[in-house]
């Protein structure tokens, strides 16, 4: 599979030998996303409605098997080529309508799989369907659509029902361990036709309407049309495609933010996760960070803590944290009537975890609070502690008041006396188990310890975490809980071995920020391993969430909100060229 990215004037490919997909979002965030092959049933064409995401399309399928993609950076579209033809995709800006367009008529299967994004009916689902002139009209409903969904499919050619139902395996998600992994689909029928308009409805009415809209829309209009010939990308991160891997990164928060709020990811992600959402929120544009921000001043917490979704009740013991560091790292003013609605939540907030204290000064994480959800983790993570010191230092900054200022110091103190020992930093208190969040606790909260103690920590630790290809296990490799393997949603590895790039991306600059020559290998290595995994694994332009602890692969949701914030933050500080 040969895939070329074109940006601008500049054009790099690179021939994989994986699958990979292309994913698509508009400003509803309605989204695309197809694999060169099937590997998923969370491929297809997603619509959105309120905060619920639909399935529309399952797949186009071409006489050939997709022998490349070519992505347009800022374009919003993506060229497949099969054999000697090609096939246009774009997503239109503000409907659910999705456009194909081949360069010449061929046969076109297309395949259907209408429901919840979530919700597989095994029996009772039902489509019917009509033609109109030029489009065809679906009606779908099952057990969870109490009224019935359309999509009108306009078309250029000529029309064959086939009304089949197939069972289609998806092996990328059996090697997720993510049941089901054969989905029974619906081939409406086969179109011998140049281009094809899928637009969603509530009714037939409004699905033909925004169908039509699109009767004249050409995808190949908006190529360019003189490209750059690409350039073979070669190893390494060279600036050229750490550039574009930055842009890309730019436009994956911009694909997952809508009015005041972030989707933590596509597609499966797709809630305003709290912990992903104010980790990403200094990554953003003022205006779209300062949106967040205020929902939060604005919004009612429930105690101490912040949800682990916005509007859900299940808690996080780091949200607090986050927003006071979202707010302070992100250096966003406030006006005079926020600063004190924020101050009077965030005094409330520290009163009330100040009841749930210990004797050291250190506030509880409860079952599958922190980040690390998959492992329980229950206790006093040092994240935690990093984070509710600048809770405190936000208290302190919003009133002015001593006592706050000298708590935090205090609680540094007690980080320092009761965490570190044996050189280095750790996990939870009294857990010496070696995991890369010091390296989160360094970036939060780097006043823990002189840059002395923190070289004399990462160096202790590096050697148990790192990964050869560029990364950090979630555990010490040595550590006889480590999975080398990502096992997907079993949760055996997620925590314990596999390596998340937003991880890697924030240790990497906070060895940079201590001493860049020194750590030069590290640095390097993350940022060519990052860089590759956006340019050329799985959602391609997209930062992925994690890879296996063996070898550079991207699994987990294809594009995460944190791993772009984290490219950013890194590529930003960089200064290697």
């Amino acid at each position: 599979m040969d895939v070329t990215h074109i940006v601008g004037s500049n054009a790099i490919t690179k021939s994989v030998n994986y699958p990979v997909a292309f994913i698509l979002v508009n400003n509803r965030k309605d989204f695309a996303t197809f694999y060169n092959t099937p590997q998923s049933r969370y491929e297809g064409f997603f619509v959105m409605q309120g905060d619920i995401f639909f399935k529309t399309l399952s797949r186009i399928i071409c006489q050939d098997v997709p022998s490349s993609f070519e992505f347009y950076q800022g374009k919003g579209l993506t060229v497949v080529k099969c054999g000697q033809q090609s096939a246009t995709f774009m997503i239109a800006k503000d409907e659910p309508v999705l456009v194909f367009e081949a360069s010449t008529k061929s046969d076109l299967t297309v395949r259907l799989d209408m429901r919840h994004q979530f919700y597989i009916p095994q029996w009772g689902r039902e489509y019917h369907f009509y033609e109109d002139g030029e489009a065809v009209v679906v009606r779908y409903s099952d057990d969870y659509f109490i009224e019935p969904i359309f999509m009108a499919i306009l078309h250029d050619g000529k029309f064959q029902p086939l009304k089949n139902w197939v069972p289609i395996e998806y092996e990328r998600d059996r090697q997720r361990n993510s049941e089901p992994t054969t989905i029974y689909e619906y081939d409406l029928g086969k179109f011998n036709a140049k281009k094809l308009v899928f637009a969603f409805g509530i009714s037939e009415t409004e699905a033909l309407a925004r169908a039509r809209r699109y009767s004249n829309f050409s995808c190949i209009d908006n190529l360019i049309t003189k490209p750059t010939k690409p350039r073979e990308a070669g190893d390494g991160a060279h600036k050229e495609a750490v550039d574009i891997a930055k842009a890309y990164a730019k436009d994956s928060l911009n694909d997952l933010f809508i009015k005041d709020r972030m989707l933590a990811g596509m597609p499966w992600f797709t809630k305003p996760w709290v912990r992903d959402e104010l980790i990403s929120v200094p990554a953003l544009p003022k205006q779209k960070a300062r949106a967040i921000i205020s929902k939060y001043v604005h919004a009612s917490w429930n105690g101490g803590k912040l949800p682990v979704i916005f509007g859900g009740t299940n808690c996080c013991s780091d949200g607090l944290g986050l927003l006071a560091w979202a707010i302070l790292f992100s250096g966003i003013s406030l006006g005079k009537q926020e600063r004190e609605i924020l101050a009077s939540k965030v005094i409330n907030s520290i009163q009330l975890l100040e009841e749930t204290e210990n004797e050291y000064g250190f506030i509880p994480s409860e079952e599958k609070e922190s980040w690390m959800d998959s492992i329980g983790r229950a206790g006093y993570p040092l994240e935690t502690q990093a984070l509710y010191s600048k809770a405190i230092h936000l208290a302190y900054v919003l009133t002015g008041s001593r006592c706050y200022e000298e708590k935090r110091q205090g609680l540094l103190a007690s980080i320092r006396k009761h965490y570190f020992a044996d050189g280095y930093l750790y996990d939870r208190l009294f857990d010496k188990t070696i995991r890369p969040n010091v390296f989160l606790a360094s970036f939060f909260a780097p006043e823990i310890l002189s840059k002395e103690e923190w070289m004399a920590c990462f160096d202790r630790v590096l050697p148990s975490l790192w990964l050869k290809w560029g990364g950090l296990s979630s555990i010490d490799i040595y550590d006889k809980r480590f999975c080398p393997v990502s096992a997907g949603e079993s949760d055996i590895s997620y925590h314990n071995g596999d390596s998340w790039f937003f991880v890697n991306n924030i240790a990497a600059l906070v060895l940079y920020n201590l001493d860049r020559k020194k750590y030069a290998d590290y640095i390097g290595s993350i940022l060519n391993a990052s860089t590759e995994e956006i340019l050329w694994h799985n959602y391609i332009g997209r930062p992925g969430e994690i890879s296996s602890a063996q070898a550079l692969e991207s699994w987990g949701c294809g594009l995460q909100g944190f791993s772009a914030a984290a490219y950013i933050y890194l590529t930003k500080r960089l200064s290697l060229w």
